[in-house]
């Protein structure tokens, strides 16, 4: 009998600061507004409230992987969950113990039915990029890749497009590459301090939303930063749908 389809979509816990859990969040707001059951764990250790996965969704399972057989747990907890994805937002620094967990248990865990989708988010800073580079060499295509290019620092992605390790990597992991478009400034630090995503801003209360939130623009803003990136992903279903 043939093990059921489970899909693990995790981000490149790379260089920090790129807005990776920002897509993760939308990432979660993707599969809520389509049903589609997932388990959302929270890896980023470092952000104990504020900044990370469970700030947001408090539901999300809070986990430490560097800890002995900490992504072990992980699995475990997917073996048993009823739900047909995991979505798993890693910390900056966590690359050395993933790389060697996959390692030991990918042949294992292809055989239960498990797939991966690695998220990797990246700016037009070199070391972002170097940084999906870093990961792709250790993964190599026991995962399928998303990359999201965000926009905070620009538009030039050619550290990414134009080079000879970035076309390398295109060519031969085949990613489903998606664009994040910048955002006002003083608009996603209010959504990030109230535990917000431009998703669930329409639907809490005038009080969890705040002045600055209540107001017309901020909120048409917060609409089109939604639309726009469930978009985006919805044009990459391929890596994200069980």
């Amino acid at each position: 009998m043939t093990p059921p389809s489970k899909l693990i979509v995790f981000s490149c816990g790379g260089k920090g600061g790129v807005g990776k859990t920002t897509v993760a969040c939308a990432i979660a707001d993707y599969y809520a507004s389509r049903g589609i059951p997932a388990t959302l764990f929270d890896c980023d250790t470092e952000n104990k409230q504020r900044g990370s996965l469970s700030h947001f969704f408090p539901a999300a399972t809070k986990l430490d992987i560097r800890v002995e057989r900490g992504l072990d747990r992980f699995v475990d907890t997917m073996l048993n969950a009823e739900t047909p994805v995991a979505l798993a937002d890693l910390a900056a620094g966590s690359g050395r113990d993933t790389f060697e967990w996959i390692d030991t248990m990918f042949d294992g865990l292809a055989a239960e039915g498990f797939r991966f989708t690695a998220v990797a988010t990246i700016t037009s800073a070199a070391s972002s990029v170097e940084t999906l580079f870093t990961w792709s060499a250790a993964l190599r295509d026991r995962v399928r890749y998303l990359v999201v290019k965000n926009r905070i620092a620009g538009d030039d992605f050619g550290y990414f497009e134009d080079t000879e390790p970035g076309r390398a990597f295109i060519e031969a992991a085949k990613p489903a590459i998606i664009g994040l478009r910048a955002r006002a400034r003083e608009i996603q630090t209010e959504l990030d301090n109230r535990g917000l995503t431009p998703a669930q801003l329409m639907s809490v209360d005038v009080e969890r939303r705040g002045p600055l939130l209540n107001s017309g623009t901020a909120r048409i803003r917060a609409q089109a930063y939604a639309a726009q990136i469930d978009r985006a992903l919805d044009s990459a279903r391929r890596m994200l749908h069980p």
